[in-house]
């Protein structure tokens, strides 16, 4: 498992490393319907649904203390995200034709979209994977909203690339917790959830 983590971070190392390149970063045609117009919705169903089930599941299961951890990456992500949002200020491809429009108050650096999905895969695959090695199928969710993204000339290349760096990097921090964040100030650190009440 952990030549895997290293595999995968250092995969996301280098793809980030082209953010050096002027010729990565490109506008591409605007396709924001149909197939690519879903991924505004996927995160959003997909957090709510996960909430459902972390309520349904309570801590103490493996599945409940793994989808509590996918709540917590997911938060975190978002915090870190609007936080380069707001230091960074890059421009969107919709509202520029040139990448290299920072400090110009725009919210394009980093995808909030692609980190909150990596994010909230991350624990399960994680969990899962030497278990159910069809959990690596998580992987298109995120890759989807960063193609997505990028088709929809929300986000330049980068934005996308790093956004998955971000949530992937708060996933692997949520799953080595025992306790989940969000639960922490929950005497006991635990949650029983619906399923153990009935």
């Amino acid at each position: 498992m952990a030549e895997i983590i290293k595999s995968i971070f250092i995969s996301l190392i280098l793809l980030s490393s082209s953010l050096l390149s002027n010729d990565f970063d490109h506008k591409v045609p605007l396709e924001d319907t149909g197939f690519w117009g879903a991924h505004y919705d996927v995160p959003k169903y997909s957090a709510v649904g996960l909430l459902l089930l972390a309520t349904y599941e309570g801590s103490e299961s493996r599945l409940g203390k793994t989808t509590w951890q996918s709540l917590d990456a997911g938060l975190m992500s978002q915090v870190v995200t609007e936080g380069f949002k707001i230091s960074t200020g890059r421009l969107r491809p919709r509202d520029t034709d040139s990448p290299n429009d920072w400090g110009e108050g725009g919210k394009s650096f980093t995808s909030g979209h692609v980190s909150g999905m990596t994010a909230l895969v991350t624990p399960f695959v994680l969990e899962y994977q030497d278990d159910y090695p069809l959990v690596h199928l998580l992987w298109a969710l995120p890759m989807y909203q960063m193609a997505g993204r990028v088709k929809a000339q929300a986000h330049w290349q980068s934005d996308v690339l790093a956004g998955a760096l971000v949530g992937f990097l708060s996933g692997y921090w949520a799953h080595s917790r025992d306790t989940s964040l969000l639960l922490y100030f929950n005497e006991g650190h635990t949650f029983v959830g619906f399923k153990h009440k009935f």
